[in-house]
């Protein structure tokens, strides 16, 4: 029902229901809000001031009254389609944009209640009105927000002054802020008529001398510049307008360095006749910028040279339209005039031969309708025919549809020298395979090697068996006493990336072995960081040989050459290189070195060798100067080098003296001879009987050392007997529960598996074992610990736990302990960890064995042949250690002063660790297995011969030597121990082994202190 006034009017007297009641009050309600709406229009409308209303949302006018009208001359049904910035230019009078400075003003309007300022409006011709703005902001009832501005039309003279004095202070805080120098000039006087302070940044002058043009050019600009400032300047004085001319020129600044700068310069101000007199410019040190485009002019131009030294065109074609683009490299490369060749696809394929189109055909067609890349070589026609590498790629451009971009390379010089490699590579292989030479390449990167070469020959194996082999593959074919010095030298030469050099044997598949000599070396641009090894491997059995009867032929020569009746010399121009006793004998020289050939001859005609007969005779000069006749009989071994023998004639005469001399010579020979050979025998007898006594010695000392030995080996051994049976039970067990395991495994949630899981490696990993009262008191906190988080088995847990040195996991099981079947999840998990634990401790006692019998086969080792080797000194002493482990361990405490790094020596190493072994056993005995035992080593530098030297110090607390028998300890068969418990050789071959390495010992000894001073040369 809807009421109105005369309804109103007819209900007065009569009685009203409650709905009709609620409807009567909102009509009046109503009407009375129509009643203000209009007397605040009435208001609105008659305001002396412009008034306006938007939406804060939208920015949209939603009102505006008469007096908005008469200023901006917008009608209201016009306004009702505008926002503010629709009325307002881009910025403001203090330059910040219209749309920001609208955004402020309205939050600060809300801030404050209403605000105040200057703004400038746009009027319905696009002219601009100065106006002055306040703002009230309001929220209605449902949130929206409102904005009423009244605007006030400011006067233009105050507008103009004001925007004015804004200019004024805008251009001074740019002047003077701005990163240029700014400058006005004077064109007659030369004067500046300002100059900012921006210059002493730039270029470090200050500003109150440059006043003028003729100090730039003294002190500032650079003389080679000046022509082209001055064209620069008449330029601008003929032109004579307005516009902007650019200047790059160099500078100095004032510490002498030289920078570029970029001057924008245009005429300021004329005079009556049009004629410039002032000029205004702005300067930019450009010198960075001139430094990237020289650097990329500099490159471009290396472009262009690679691409014109590398051969090389790029093209593109166009799909849709059939349009083709190359650069010029292409139609040089191709041979054809840009100016009258026009380039299709069709013209592109025609260059190749009938094979290489149908190619390249097939690719493009590939490319256009699956995108898929190309890289071919092909063959162009010509004369002769031309090798290419052609590539190409599509891409989908936006204009243009699908493009095939590519190049084309000439690579006709590449081939033929790729095609020479190869066949050079195949005759090497042949060469190879017919000389006996295997051949590897090592690839370190890959821990790969590649084999190839004589392989079957040399070998007898299939090089399919032999490429299988990796660095380990080799290594197990060597021979077991070749192997580890083998390895160390590998390893030394890739440590060094050296040249690598070595001598072993090999197995052959029949299982013998045969002596290889191998050489390898590192490839690459680099070689001290290649990763490449490239190298052969020779059969020397045959070289070998050969040197063994060398040396033999080379053996009877210098005995016979030593031994014979005859002076001899061998001799070079006039210098004696060599002279046997006998000649010594007859001339009676001690020795040949200052001696030529000049003073042994008295002939004053005498003109050198190369000028006599084989056999001449003449005078000689003894050292004495007598003079004797002599028979000289020449024989050339090599250009220049001589044999002279030299046959006293003194006797010739007395035929019978001659022939009793020559009895007894000859008798004197053979008997020489005869001591001679008994010499040697006697020589190679006393050598194998000093190193069987050494050998004897060495065994000697490995009979004291067995039971330890065999009691080191026990132990470990045992451990690995008990952790075997554990772990066996412990596997036992969880086969029995892995089902149930799993099936409980696969009820818990995911992050509760990992968790588990976590529990136990971290177990495998970390260990902490402790004992006696720290144990209980870890025990104690964790039982603790866990009875207060509820859990059923707190003391087996903290029992297992501790007992296993695993209680850093502690927090993992106290987050699993609340689960119900945390007992069978705990116990399977101590199974899997005391699994884990047994098993390291096998490794460590397997280490443990290893250890001992590798000291124990460097310690029994025997060298026969005696030959030198590089050894590192510290572990031929730690071989020693270990193999009196067992004696050393249960009193005595050993003390290691050694260097950071090894030292490594020329020596016999057998015979050292012979030494050691004496040195260190007699320390034992004398300290009766209790003490301190102190080994040091050190580096020392001889002051007299400048060689370096490196002293070994053993030092003992034990009873001492006694002074009167400290000069005979040395004595062969000299003893201070009871009869069977010393032979008395062994201080007697230390100082032989000593001696025999050009060294020395020294013995220094109270009660309480031994020390014996090994000295070695290095």
């Amino acid at each position: 029902m809807k009421y109105n006034e005369h309804s109103i009017k007819m209900k007065e007297n009569e009685e009203l229901t409650l709905e009709e009641a609620k409807q009567r009050i909102a009509y009046l309600e109503n009407l009375l809000k129509e009643k203000d709406q209009t007397a605040y229009k009435t208001f609105f409308d008659q305001d002396e001031d412009a008034v306006v209303v938007f939406d804060l949302e939208t920015q949209l006018f939603i009102d505006g009254n008469a007096k908005l009208t008469e200023i901006l001359g917008y009608t209201k049904n016009d306004l009702l389609h505008l926002s503010i910035l629709d009325i307002s230019p881009k910025f403001q009078p203090n330059g910040q944009p219209s749309a920001t400075l609208a955004v402020y003003y309205i939050e600060e309007g809300f801030k404050k209640g209403n605000v105040k300022f200057d703004w400038i409006h746009l009027n319905n011709l696009g002219e601009e009105v100065f106006c002055e703005i306040k703002l009230y902001n309001y929220i209605t009832e449902d949130g929206k927000r409102f904005a009423r501005g009244v605007i006030q039309k400011k006067e233009p003279f105050n507008v103009l002054q004001k925007k004015l004095e804004e200019k004024e202070k805008l251009l001074t805080k740019v002047t003077k802020t701005l990163p240029a120098i700014i400058y006005i000039q004077n064109l007659r006087t030369d004067e500046f008529l300002y100059l900012n302070n921006s210059i002493e940044s730039f270029l470090g002058f200050e500003l109150e001398p440059i006043i003028n043009y003729d100090f730039l050019t003294k002190h500032i600009l650079h003389p080679d510049d000046l022509p082209l400032i001055d064209i620069h300047s008449k330029k601008m004085l003929e032109e004579k307008n307005t516009e902007i001319y650019v200047l790059d020129f160099r500078v100095f600044h004032k510490n002498g360095n030289i920078h570029w700068f970029r001057v924008w310069e245009t005429n300021f101000s004329f005079d009556e006749n049009g004629i410039p007199t002032e000029v205004l410019g702005v300067a930019q040190d450009i010198t960075n910028t001139k430094f990237i485009e020289f650097q990329l002019k500099k490159q471009n131009e290396l472009s262009e040279e690679i691409r014109r030294i590398s051969k090389s065109g790029v093209w593109e074609w166009t799909i849709v339209s059939n349009e083709m683009f190359w650069t010029p490299d292409l139609y040089y490369l191709l041979k054809v005039n840009p100016n009258q060749f026009i380039p299709t696809i069709q013209s592109l394929i025609n260059f190749f031969t009938e094979e290489s189109q149908s190619i390249l055909n097939s690719a493009l067609i590939k490319a256009k309708m699956e995108f898929s890349p190309f890289d071919l070589e092909l063959e162009i026609n010509g004369n002769p025919n031309l090798w290419v590498r052609v590539q190409g790629k599509s891409i989908l451009s936006e204009s243009n549809g699908p493009i095939i971009i590519g190049s084309i390379e000439d690579i006709d010089d590449t081939r033929k020298k790729r095609i020479a490699l190869l066949e050079n590579e195949a005759r090497f292989h042949k060469v190879a395979n017919q000389t006996g030479l295997i051949i590897y390449d090592y690839d370190l990167r890959l821990d790969k090697i590649t084999w190839d070469g004589a392989i079957k020959s040399v070998l007898g194996y299939e090089i399919e068996e032999f490429n299988h082999l990796d660095i380990e593959g080799w290594l197990a074919l060597i021979h077991p006493d070749d192997r580890m010095f083998t390895k160390e030298l590998l390893a030394d030469a890739i440590g060094t990336r050296s040249p690598y050099h070595a001598f072993y044997r090999i197995r052959k598949k029949d299982n013998t072995y045969i002596p290889i000599e191998d050489r390898g070396t590192f490839v690459g641009h680099d070689p001290t960081t290649s990763t490449r090894q490239v190298g052969v491997l020779e059969n020397v059995s045959a070289k070998f040989e050969f040197e063994s009867k060398l040396q033999s032929k080379e053996e009877r020569f210098r005995n016979f050459y030593n031994f014979a009746s005859e002076a001899i010399i061998i001799t070079e121009g006039d210098t004696i290189l060599d002279a046997n006793l006998a000649f010594k004998k007859l001339f009676g020289y001690e020795s040949i070195h200052t001696v030529s050939v000049d003073e042994i001859i008295a002939d004053p005609l005498w003109n050198g060798l190369e000028n006599k007969e084989k056999s001449f005779s003449l005078e000689g000069i003894k050292k004495d100067g007598t003079l004797i006749p002599i028979q000289v009989n020449k024989k050339e071994i090599d250009e220049g080098k001589f044999i002279l023998s030299f046959i006293d004639l003194t006797l010739i005469n007395e035929a019978e003296s001659i022939k009793e001399a020559l009895r007894e010579i000859k008798e004197k020979n053979n008997l020489i001879i005869s001591q001679k050979f008994e010499l040697e025998k006697t020589l190679e007898e006393l050598k194998q009987t000093q190193s069987q006594l050494i050998q004897n010695e060495k065994m000697a000392s490995l009979g004291q050392l067995i039971a330890g030995i065999a009691h080191e080996i026990n132990n470990p051994m045992g451990a690995i007997q008990a952790s075997s049976q554990l772990i066996l039970e412990n596997i036992k067990s969880q086969i029995v529960n892995q089902e149930k395991i799993i099936q409980l495994l696969s009820t818990k949630p995911k992050e509760k598996r990992e968790l588990y899981f976590h529990w136990m490696v971290t177990s495998f990993l970390k260990r902490n074992q402790i004992h006696g009262s720290e144990a209980r008191r870890q025990k104690k906190i964790i039982r603790e610990k866990l009875e207060t988080l509820g859990c059923d088995i707190s003391e087996y847990v903290s029992e297992e736990v501790v007992d296993l040195g695993v209680q850093n996991s502690l927090p993992i099981i106290e987050h699993l302990c609340h689960e119900e079947d945390f007992p069978d999840f705990f116990n399977f998990g101590m199974e899997y960890i005391h699994t884990t634990q047994n098993l390291n401790s096998i490794l460590e006692s397997i280490q443990r064995v290893s250890k001992i019998l590798y000291a124990l086969k460097n310690f029994s080792h025997f060298d026969k042949h005696g030959e030198k080797t590089y050894t590192d000194l510290i572990s031929n002493i730690e071989t020693v250690l270990i193999l009196y482990n067992s004696q050393i361990k249960s009193g005595i405490e050993v003390i290691r002063n050694y260097p950071d790094s090894p030292i490594e020596m020329y020596c016999y190493p057998d015979d050292l660790i012979q030494v050691w072994t004496n040195l260190i056993f007699n320390a034992i005995q004398a300290m009766s297995y209790k003490g301190i035992l102190t080994i040091s080593i050190r580096n020392q530098k001889e002051q007299m011969d400048g060689k370096n030297w490196v002293q070994v110090s053993i030092e003992d607390n034990g009873c001492g030597i006694k002074e009167e028998i400290k000069d005979r300890i040395f004595e062969p068969f000299f003893t201070t121990k009871e009869l069977g418990e010393g032979s008395g050789l062994g201080l007697d071959i230390v100082r032989r082994v000593i001696q025999k390495h050009n060294g020395h010992i020294e013995v220094n000894s109270i009660p309480g202190k031994t020390t014996f001073l090994v000295s070695l040369p290095i």
